[in-house]
């Protein structure tokens, strides 16, 4: 039985460390990578910070790539004798922190138990050709990709959380996402950037589109760049500097501060409509009903936003393209007309 298909994700591996100088290098890769992504990787790897401040695990995504980075404290062992810490980045091209997390583990204890890269390899190469990993290091589950269900990756953390946090501001935060707009998340920590961005896309469960989340992002230029090419994204900032940036984004979440805002150019894609409010007072209903699950106030959202899909795709005669002239024919409210007329357009239901 083949498991190849299940672990085509992967595209390389590397080791950065810290040694006894404090000074972080960069000290292998499998296969190579090229010079942006090792800046990249440097940049991003938390080595640096101080002991106890590290992050454990941190992610990201650029271009069509996303990279996981884990961190190792060597404890002094006579493997590694100048080493203080390493951080194991595994670069692939899919959307699944919990198998990369659990490969990058693998890779690391390998590493600190042999002091060697090429122990990395052989588990690296199982893993990319017959997606699992049978012999890993004691401390570790054997690794199966087929075991790693993207869905579970997608509900990790809770919609009902995001909720009570924001109140009825979580409105406009479904109204940025489901009218394809930019939305930038900024917290002082890394580790609440990541939860929020990856927790925000189920607002539009019925797209299942993780790949709008940049949930990493620096203000250098080389991101940025990448940013730019992106017509629509969640991407998440620890710079205090990044809220005077609203060339950046359309909707700014101030996560400490539990504060939406809608960026002065965007203003016009945020006016409130009836079906708005109708949207937003279920689901404060449904988080409110304990005895409703998360995953089940997700699927009740869903369930609202296909309604209303389906109530505009209807407004095209048979099945056609929704164009202006036929929205203003139904004399609905300015509000209304731009919102639906929006929403076609992100739907791709409308004549360009």
């Amino acid at each position: 039985r083949s498991y190849t298909m299940a672990s085509t994700g992967l595209l390389a591996v590397s080791l950065i460390e810290k040694d006894t100088n404090n000074d972080i290098l960069w000290v292998w890769s499998y296969p190579t990578m090229d010079d942006a992504t090792r800046e990249l990787l440097l940049r991003k790897c938390t080595l640096s910070q101080e002991e106890g401040k590290q992050l454990e695990f941190s992610f990201g995504h650029i271009g069509q790539k996303w990279y996981y980075q884990q961190n190792f404290q060597t404890g002094g062992t006579d493997k590694l004798p100048k080493v203080v810490s390493f951080c194991v980045a595994v670069l692939t091209k899919d959307f699944s922190p919990e198998q990369y997390f659990h490969l990058a583990k693998i890779f690391g204890l390998s590493y600190l138990k042999s002091g060697s890269p090429v122990s990395i390899v052989a588990h690296y190469l199982s893993a990319y050709t017959k997606g699992n990993v049978s012999n890993p290091p004691e401390a570790c589950e054997p690794f199966v990709a087929q075991n790693y269900d993207v869905r579970k990756a997608y509900t990790t953390y809770s919609l009902r959380d995001v909720v009570r946090q924001f109140g009825v501001e979580t409105v406009l935060v479904y109204n940025a996402l489901l009218l394809k707009k930019r939305v930038a998340v900024y917290a002082p920590a890394l580790e609440s950037v990541l939860q929020l961005c990856q927790t925000l896309p189920l607002l539009v469960w019925h797209r299942q589109n993780w790949n709008i989340v940049y949930p990493n992002v620096d203000l250098n230029d080389l991101e940025l760049d990448d940013l730019a090419t992106h017509s629509t994204y969640i991407a998440g900032f620890t710079d205090t500097a990044v809220e005077g940036r609203s060339d950046l984004y359309d909707l700014f979440i101030n996560v400490a501060a539990a504060s939406v805002t809608v960026a002065q150019h965007a203003k016009d894609s945020f006016g409130m409509t009836k079906l708005h409010k109708d949207i937003i007072f279920h689901l404060m209903q449904c988080v409110q009903n304990e005895s409703l699950s998360d995953n089940a106030i997700v699927k009740e959202l869903s369930s609202k936003t296909k309604e209303l899909l389906v109530n505009v795709s209807s407004l095209a005669p048979n099945g056609g393209k929704i164009t202006l002239d036929l929205l203003r024919a139904r004399k609905l409210s300015p509000a209304t007309e731009t919102f639906l007329f929006s929403l076609a357009a992100a739907e791709g239901l409308v004549e360009m």
